[in-house]
């Protein structure tokens, strides 16, 4: 049986069979060997948090006359929440004005009589004191009137309120509890082993299941210095972008880590390692012959894995792939010709699949056609 062998530029292999009648081509992927940095593909399961959290309170004792939000609410930074009452402490304010009035008045009085010799400047100096007094007075009780009204900290979201109308609120008491989503933060717990290789600043995907499409990019911006004894853990913080608010605080997620190992390694496609009878195999595409390897597989990167072996970068890797209808042929000897099969549904094609063949051959250089000599088909 005569074999024909073409190999497609930067595409695959497409061969042949001939025997009375030529064998529709079979066409096979082709994959470079490639050397770089690995990154070993990581993933934890974390719990998502708000950047910022803030159980707001009173900083004026007082009793709640006007609620103005609810939980559940959206708030502006400044937005009124709660709005108290003290009418003591009004009674207070009203007594500071006056008394500094009072002192301001003496202070003048006593600065044109020292002009005229009627007063010591001890006398003019205790005065000034005394309005300085009465100012500072005034100033505190004017700030803690102004603190009876209740105002969120920053934009977000209410999630909770702790007071209602008619309720007396001491100072420091709590009022409501408020949330920030626009930036949010996944905790997670990586393994001691890990954790050392992570930097601060380096790129980390975010995937909400509950939300679903494509990972969040975000970035690891806290690596924790104290982990879990018990299961050697370490918390790390990443950081992602929430402008549609969609992610919500205490969702569960699962942050993808790319973690950079010490050396560079010998990647081949996934869809190039052939199990055998004594382990992982890689044919090579070596003079028109398929060439068998045997490799041991490593850690794997984004479709490649890393291999050890009698391999080196640049050489081509025949793919188990399918590139079209047909599938990749299998090298029944490690140095014999090489020998493909197609599938059985095959060996009656249907007129569109001739039809690819026939379209997918036309376009092979004429300067990559090799001869091999007969092999026996199995």
């Amino acid at each position: 049986m005569a074999i024909v062998a073409r190999l497609l530029l930067g595409a695959g292999l497409c061969l042949s069979t001939a025997q009375g009648q030529e064998r529709p081509p079979t066409p096979v992927i082709v994959a470079e060997v490639i050397q770089q940095p690995l990154a070993e593909d990581a993933s934890y399961v974390g719990r998502v948090q708000p950047r910022r959290s803030s159980l707001g309170a009173a900083e004026a004792e007082g009793l709640v006359v006007r609620r103005f939000t609810d939980g559940g609410q959206t708030v502006r930074a400044g937005d009124l929440l709660f709005q108290l009452a003290n009418d003591p402490l009004q009674a207070s304010l009203q007594e500071a004005l006056a008394d500094f009035e009072l002192r301001r008045s003496n202070q003048r009085r006593s600065a044109e009589l020292l002009a005229t010799d009627a007063v010591s400047a001890q006398d003019v100096r205790d005065d000034e004191y005394e309005l300085a007094r009465a100012h500072a007075k005034h100033d505190g009780l004017r700030a803690q009137v102004a603190h009876l009204a209740v105002r969120a900290p920053f934009a977000g979201h209410v999630i909770q309120t702790f007071t209602e109308v008619g309720q007396w609120v001491p100072r420091g008491g709590d009022i409501a509890r408020i949330i920030a989503t626009d930036t949010v933060r996944v905790y997670v717990n990586v393994p001691e082993h890990h954790v050392s290789r992570l930097e601060l600043g380096a790129a980390a995907a975010v995937d909400i299941d509950a939300l679903g499409g494509e990972p969040i990019a975000g970035r690891i911006v806290a690596v924790l210095a104290e982990g879990y004894a018990e299961s050697r853990t370490f918390p790390v913080v990443v950081e992602a972008d929430n402008p549609g608010g969609r992610i919500r605080s205490n969702m569960s997620a699962r942050v993808h880590f790319q973690i950079p190992q010490n050396q560079e390694a010998v990647l081949v496609h996934k869809d190039a390692l052939v199990s055998g009878p004594m382990g992982q195999i890689v044919y090579l595409a070596i003079d028109g012959k398929a060439i068998s390897r045997p490799v041991q597989t490593g850690l794997a990167h984004q479709g490649f894995v890393a291999v050890d072996g009698e391999i080196a970068p640049g050489d081509l890797a025949v793919a188990r792939q399918r590139a079209t209808d047909g599938r990749p042929g299998r090298a029944h000897h490690p140095q014999a010709p090489v020998t493909y099969h197609a599938h059985r549904r095959l060996r009656h094609p249907s007129p569109r699949q001739r039809r690819r063949r026939r379209a997918l051959c036309r376009t092979l250089r004429p300067d990559f056609a090799l001869s091999h000599p007969r092999a026996t088909d199995p």
